[in-house]
């Protein structure tokens, strides 16, 4: 009965605030739970086929790992990590609203490709703590909200593992990453970050979650603190590799 008053309501509701896709505006179902219509979410440019086995990058031509990996195998701290889609065209759009329009709601639709992807690679099972990529405080206050933990509760939920803030922390402000070269993100990030209750990580797997990935340079430092204080593996989840 409170089910059916429940719905009853959600109708009313959204017949004088509608409910539409937050990708291509159209209606949607006053009673989903999702803001992400299904025609949008399959255009979303999944990354699949052959990939890089240590950095995630696809690989257009096959083979097991990219250029950067194979000649400079020691360039990245982390063990795997995968991405769920190609940060290009509509996803790449909802991911900026995510981000910076204050879509918070968004977490759950952007997550479920990121748990997919998790699932598929099984080198993901043996995790014992999930830690999002911290913002600086600034930026956090700036924007109110960190979006990888949203993401990370999002995932938390779907695969029973515990989430924390409390071990991850950004030490100095940095200039955004994507406004610049190579070479400087990796300089610009550098020493940047810092774990607090060590001992939390200690021969634990770790699973890091990002939004982005470009250069991967990020979370490679993320995961060099996390190794240096003790954990014994840290692979990367990220919603999108630019």
């Amino acid at each position: 009965m409170l089910n059916k008053i429940k719905k009853f309501l959600l109708k009313v509701s959204a017949f004088f605030y509608p409910v539409t896709c937050s990708c291509c505006g159209n209606l949607m179902s006053a009673v989903s739970k999702e803001r992400v219509c299904i025609n949008c979410k399959n255009g979303f440019d999944e990354i699949k086929g052959f990939v890089c086995q240590k950095c995630g990058l696809p690989l257009e031509d096959g083979g097991e790992h990219c250029y950067v990996c194979r000649n400079t195998p020691k360039k990245f701290y982390f063990d795997k990590m995968r991405a769920a889609y190609l940060y290009k065209n509509s996803i790449r759009k909802l991911i900026l609203k995510f981000k910076y329009s204050d879509r918070m709601f968004l977490a759950a639709d952007l997550a479920h490709g990121m748990v997919n992807t998790l699932k598929h690679n099984a080198f993901f099972d043996d995790t014992d703590i999930i830690i999002p990529v911290p913002l600086n405080i600034v930026r956090k206050i700036k924007r109110g909200y960190n979006q990888a933990a949203l993401l990370a509760e999002e995932i938390s939920k779907s695969v029973s593992k515990p989430v924390s803030e409390k071990i991850l922390f950004r030490k100095k402000i940095t200039k955004p990453q994507f406004k610049l070269s190579k070479k400087e993100r990796f300089d610009n990030i550098k020493n940047s970050f810092v774990v607090k209750n060590g001992d939390l990580v200690k021969k634990k797997n770790i699973l890091l979650v990002d939004d982005i990935a470009t250069t991967s340079a990020t979370a490679s430092a993320c995961a060099k603190v996390l190794k240096e204080a003790g954990a014994s593996k840290v692979c990367v989840i990220a919603l999108a590799r630019d």
